[in-house]
């Protein structure tokens, strides 16, 4: 079956059996995720869409599937912000961009070690 046939009986299929259809359309890989974006933003498609575009992730197209779930993230409600977020970590990319750290203008020079003496504290109870 080809992905347009493919996605159309996903999108005829009940909810519930609508994710036997998912290997078969994420097979297609980049193309399937492409064709997958416009339904992040429909409620009704939006998880199913998730699934399939993870699991084309992690059968090699990971780079575009982060991109293209990190992109729906900002316009969708938080129940499908957190199914995407859940994708991402499955696909072991970063959530959220992560801000580069600075090194410090000035760090601290390391500092010798203290050396322990050798004499005993004045209230100790050992016998001297």
């Amino acid at each position: 079956m080809n992905l347009a046939s493919l996605l159309e009986e996903a999108r005829s299929a009940s909810p519930a059996s609508r994710i036997e259809w998912r290997d078969r359309i994420a097979a297609h890989g980049a193309p399937a995720i492409e064709a997958l974006k416009p339904w992040l933003a429909d409620p009704a498609l939006a998880g199913f869409a998730i699934r399939v575009i993870e699991r084309a992730g992690l059968a090699g197209e990971r780079t575009l599937a982060a991109r293209i779930l990190r992109a729906a993230r900002a316009g969708v409600s938080p129940a499908i912000a957190a199914d995407i977020t859940w994708a991402l970590q499955q696909l072991r990319a970063t959530p959220h961009k992560a801000k580069p750290v600075a090194p410090a203008a000035n760090p601290t020079p390391p500092q010798e070690p203290v050396r322990a003496s050798r004499r005993r504290p004045g209230n100790t109870t050992l016998p001297r």
